[in-house]
């Protein structure tokens, strides 16, 4: 049977990977030739360069770290630090090895049903950042997959819980924590459609998060307070062989305990003189409780972000859909399910939380139609070819199609559809063929099972003909609705500022345009200067509070002539349902357009020492603003300190940044993590500096008041007045960023009405005569000064504008500009 839809969905994940087919309105998860339902996502390389994926890389692992790699979805999308294979020689990015355990799933397809998978959906958290799923796509290519639609996670779960629901205007919430992304997403089940509504997530929060507390804060103590271990760490590459083994039995010890009271521990090591150490350890699940509950505060305020976000309390959700092996503790569901510490809202495991995500990939996979049902152009004599539009998967029981029929001429022909499984038969009845050979028909369809109809073609005599395609089969069940992007998509500005082009929550595909300026030149002449437009997808105004996750370049060689700075560029992105981007930059002056997809390959991981400065720094902000919290009593921001203690970020960082010295993957993590507390530590900061800013706001305004009223015409008086209105409704509204831009406003206005009336140059130059000790040569400094002191009194302010200038160039020079980007807000 030539198969017309995907079919076939795939988890792709961090610890484990599953694939799994639609069969009518069941799935079915294939196995591997090992009788699993899931195949871990490691790679192996041996010494003979054999290359092998799954469990027995898996347990390899354990003692042969050189030649094993695990995890590596974490670094989808990094440009650095391939996994070299010691012993083989061979070095394999992320998306390479994701490729490989694709090949393998395909492998297990073709072993079951004889089948080579050319398509597949494959999902990704929705948390995943746009280079990510384009590493994705990329693994899916390397592994043969031509047509691989990303589908998000929590759509995918909702999927496998919703397929046949009859529920309507229910909202659901998707709790979903894998190995080493969560994913909490709003869903709205109406119509038979199912809506992300909202959603939160985090990339480095996961099931291996506890595994390395496990490791970090249980078995290492305990074995360096009775063995010889100087420095037993993952941040030392002489370790990672015994901290290897040490991850993988915290990962079963983790396991056993979500089923019983304590697990027993048994391992025999080497120490640091290779001789061997005998390690045991009791696991309590008060200990493993006491280590995942900042993991699950952070999952739950998470939980409640994305529902306060859509005005929506627990009362609003009908229950909790729990996703991913994780779940299955019994302190976190007892945790969920408490109205005060939890959620308090009814949770749902009737599908198995480990393979819910493929089975509802699975789904979705169902109603992707292909394009190789063989509609003929021009079909072999005396044969008819049917091209059929209908969508296999949807939520109405009466659903309409429309088809063209071709081959030799179709005058008089008719075309019924016949659902010979339901009781009575169902007929369509004869539908006469358009001229065109193009008809509509109106089926019926029963919930519970896949629906074939029978494709009878008659001509006008009503003598039966052979037709191609001669079935189709449509199922009733539940279908994902329009896409949305998870993250705002914006430009970093080279002050630092973000032009937001496509805000979250946008349908996609989706496409916008903005105006941009260059700031520097480029000369196609002297092959110098580039224009640089850095992409960056979050949600704040300070544009490296931000993931930069790709750019868009134009360098001397591309441009037929010179650039100017200042030249206009209008920028736009297109972004598709798999969160794939496109970018152009049409320059008006060059009349040309510059289009590529943009390059998402740009996130490096950061040094050890760079995290470890970063790190520090923010520790330090953290302490003191905790202090000036307490001493103003502000409860607010205690609060918010509060908050980050709970959740364990700023303790975390400190083990991250110790095993960064030589696991990449810890440094990814703790990049990220750094830049979610540096996040968190604004809000505090901006609480408590809040009282101030107003302060300095209402101070600003009656100042600039002074001098409009004193030297301004109406039309300042007027453009002070929609200011000072501006400024208000900003203070009532506690929108910080809005009260600075109006603060810089009233200062721009204040400098225009000063400069009208030469009063700026007079403060400008008594500001200058007061950096004298700083400026590189006093002597011809203080002769300048003299200069402008007598333009002063002879009212010469032509004079005292240049020795301002000469003096403004005798200042040090500024620390250099960050040129990361290189465009700024057009006009």
């Amino acid at each position: 049977m030539t198969r017309t839809t995907i079919g076939y969905g795939i988890d792709l994940g961090t610890t484990n990977s599953s694939i799994a087919v639609l069969n009518g309105v069941g799935v079915e998860v294939v196995k591997n030739n090992r009788q699993s339902e899931i195949t871990p996502s490691a790679i192996w390389i041996d010494r003979a360069e054999r290359l092998h994926v799954g469990d027995v890389a898996r347990k390899r692992s354990e003692l042969d770290h050189e030649n094993t790699c695990i995890e590596f979805k974490a670094r989808m999308g990094m440009t650095d630090q391939p996994k070299v294979f010691a012993d083989g020689g061979r070095s394999m990015t992320p998306e390479e090895m994701s490729a490989e355990v694709l090949k393998s799933l395909k492998g297990d397809v073709a072993q079951r049903t004889g089948e080579d998978l050319r398509a597949a959906v494959i999902t990704v958290p929705a948390a995943f950042q746009l280079s990510a799923c384009e590493a994705t796509k990329q693994a899916a290519r390397l592994a043969g997959l031509e047509h691989a639609p990303l589908l998000q996670e929590p759509t995918a779960a909702a999927l496998a819980y919703g397929f046949q629901s009859t529920a309507d205007n229910a909202f659901w919430l998707v709790y979903d924590l894998g190995g080493g992304t969560f994913d909490a997403a709003v869903v709205n089940l109406r119509d038979g459609e199912l809506t992300v509504v909202n959603h939160r997530g985090d990339n480095t929060l996961g099931g291996k998060l506890i595994d390395w507390k496990i490791v970090e804060e249980l078995f290492i103590p305990a074995l360096t307070r009775e063995y010889r271990f100087a420095d037993l760490s993952r941040g030392n590459p002489r370790s990672l062989a015994t901290i290897s083994q040490l991850k993988r039995a915290a990962e079963e010890a983790k396991i056993e305990v979500s089923r019983s009271e304590s697990a027993s521990i048994s391992l025999l090591l080497k120490d640091d003189r290779g001789d061997d150490v005998d390690f045991f350890y009791d696991l309590e699940r008060a200990e493993l409780v006491r280590l995942t509950e900042p993991l699950i505060v952070r999952s739950v305020n998470l939980c409640k972000k994305a529902l306060e976000e859509r005005g929506l309390g627990t009362a609003d959700i009908e229950k909790v859909l729990l996703v991913g092996g994780p779940t299955l503790s019994p302190y976190l569901r007892e945790r969920l399910a408490d109205p005060r510490q939890g959620l308090g809202i009814p949770l749902d495991h009737s599908r198995d939380p480990i393979t819910a995500v493929a089975t509802g990939a699975a789904i979705f996979a169902g109603t992707q139609r292909l394009d190789a049902v063989a509609a003929l152009a021009v079909p072999p004599a005396g044969e008819y070819v049917v091209a059929l539009a209908y969508e296999p998967v949807g939520a109405d029981t009466e659903p309409l199609i429309g088809g063209r029929v071709s081959g030799a001429d179709t005058a008089g022909f008719a075309i019924e559809l016949v659902n010979a499984e339901a009781r009575p038969e169902w007929r369509s009845g004869k539908i006469a063929l358009d001229a065109d050979g193009t008809f509509t028909a109106t089926l019926w369809a029963e919930r519970g099972r896949a629906n074939t109809f029978r494709v009878e073609l008659t001509d006008g005599s009503g003598t039966r003909r052979e037709v191609s395609p001669d079935e189709l089969t449509y199922t009733v069940g539940a279908v994902d609705s329009q896409p949305t992007l998870t993250n705002a998509i914006g430009v970093w500005l080279e002050d630092h500022d973000v032009a937001w082009l496509l805000p979250r929550g946008t349908p996609l595909p989706a496409r916008r345009r903005h105006t941009l300026r260059t700031t520097i030149a480029l000369s196609n002449s002297r092959l110098e200067g580039y224009i640089r437009i850095p992409i960056v997808e979050g949600e704040y105004s300070r544009a490296d509070r931000n993931r930069r996750v790709g750019r868009l370049e134009i360098d001397p060689g591309q441009v037929t002539r010179d650039v100017p700075a200042g030249s206009e560029v209008e920028f736009s992105v297109v972004v598709d349902e798999s969160r794939l981007v496109v970018a152009r930059a049409y320059i008006p002056l060059l009349d040309e357009e510059f289009e590529h997809v943009v390059n998402l390959r740009t996130e490096t991981t950061p040094t050890h020492d760079e995290l470890n400065k970063k790190v520090r720094a923010e520790r330090h902000r953290l302490h003191e603003l905790r202090t000036e919290a307490r001493d103003l009593g502000d409860v607010r921001a205690g609060t918010l300190v509060a908050r980050i203690d709970a959740e364990g970020t700023a303790k975390d960082l400190d083990r991250l940044v110790d095993a960064a010295r030589a696991d990449p993957d810890a440094a990814t993590e703790c990049g990220r993590r750094l830049l979610d507390l540096q996040v968190a530590i604004d809000e505090v900061e901006e609480m408590v500096e809040w009282p101030k800013l107003v302060q300095e706001a209402k101070e600003t305004m009656a100042g600039v008041r002074d001098i409009v009223l004193g030297m301004g015409d109406m039309s300042d008086q007027r453009t002070l007045t929609t200011l000072e209105s501006a400024t208000r409704e900003a203070i009532n509204a506690h929108d910080a960023d809005l009260v600075r831009r109006c603060v810089a406003d009233a200062y721009g206005l204040a400098a225009e009405v000063l400069e009208r009336t030469d009063e700026l140059p007079r403060i400008r130059f008594e500001h200058l005569r007061g950096l004298l000790p700083d400026m590189r040569d006093k002597q011809e400094a203080t002769q300048l000064i003299d200069t402008g002191r007598k333009a002063m009194e002879r009212g010469d302010m032509r004079t005292v504008r240049d020795v301002n200038r000469e003096l403004e160039n005798m200042l040090p020079a500024p620390p250099p500009l960050d040129l990361s980007s290189t465009v700024v807000r057009g006009s």
